[in-house]
């Protein structure tokens, strides 16, 4: 059993690899009205109204003329509204997580990225549908047998339900040293995503009882982008049958295809703690 867990965790890492997104005809709508943000392979961006879709192309209007852009150079396609401060800039690479917990936002079909954790654990995210995230991944501490490091697994169910709302259910397992010693937990969260940030909150309960912490957890974090590259970042979380809390909080530098993170976490439990425990991770988009 162990080994056959090891290698589902193996190959599911490896799945994304091997699959591409790609933007299709079906997935521009032509608007000379809305400005949009088109992003390219070589991770350029234009901005215009998009005039008319083929098979192969776009007709993108800007403000030194009409350009025809190939749609297999395409990466991504979003309204932007100029009017507002950063509306130029890259896209928020974290859309669907916040430090370890998710948001309600899933990722698009196709995209995914890669997460370390403490440089020993390692993670994958992959949008299967445009509504369904699978995320899998293990630690590699050195000295520690394969059968003893730590696994973990769960999948996401989110959508959009309205403007700027969306709502995610999930279910998911950690373990080390093999099923038999497994967390298992399920989760539903709210987020509300506005313009430079976004506020997550949610319930989760869990299969491990504790004195300490008990059976269910409310989260409530959330991200805010002071500028193109810096946002500042924080999760939480209160055990409502033990009146405990986790808290976080932390900065994030960004990239157009990743971001690192330096966050510091301190339960309410023990005073003792100074800033927090460190808590420090890269993320990689593909």
């Amino acid at each position: 059993m162990k080994t056959i867990f090891s290698i589902s965790i193996a190959l599911f890492l490896l799945f994304p690899l091997l699959v591409q997104g790609q933007i299709s005809p079906a997935d521009v709508q032509a608007d000379s009205t809305k400005t949009v943000q088109i992003t390219l392979t070589d991770d350029s961006r234009l901005f215009g109204q998009i005039l008319s879709v083929s098979d192969s192309e776009i007709e993108l209007r800007q403000e030194s003329g009409r350009t025809f852009i190939e749609l297999s150079r395409v990466t991504s396609i979003r309204h932007v509204d100029t009017t507002r401060r950063g509306y130029d800039w890259f896209v928020n690479p974290n859309q669907s997580r916040l430090l370890i917990s998710s948001t309600a936002r899933p990722l698009e079909k196709g995209a995914g990225y890669y997460q370390n954790i403490y440089a020993f654990v390692s993670g994958v995210a992959y949008g299967i549908t445009d509504n369904i995230v699978l995320t899998g991944g293990l630690s590699m501490i050195p000295g520690v047998g394969i059968t003893n490091q730590l696994y973990f697994l769960s999948g996401k169910y989110g959508r959009q339900v309205s403007e700027n709302h969306y709502l995610a259910g999930g279910l998911g397992m950690v373990s080390a040293g093999g099923l038999d010693n497994g967390l298992f937990f399920g989760y539903g969260n709210y987020t509300y995503d506005f313009h430079r940030g976004s506020l997550t909150t949610g319930l989760t309960g869990f299969n491990l009882p504790s004195e300490d912490v008990g059976t269910t957890s409310i989260l409530f974090g959330g991200d805010y982008r002071v500028s193109q590259r810096i946002a500042i970042v924080s999760e939480n979380y209160f055990f409502t049958e033990a009146g405990a809390g986790l808290f976080s909080y932390g900065v994030r530098l960004m990239g157009e295809r990743g971001s690192f993170d330096l966050a510091f976490f301190r339960s309410s439990l023990d005073d003792g703690l100074g800033f927090g425990i460190p808590y420090v991770d890269f993320v990689f988009n593909f």
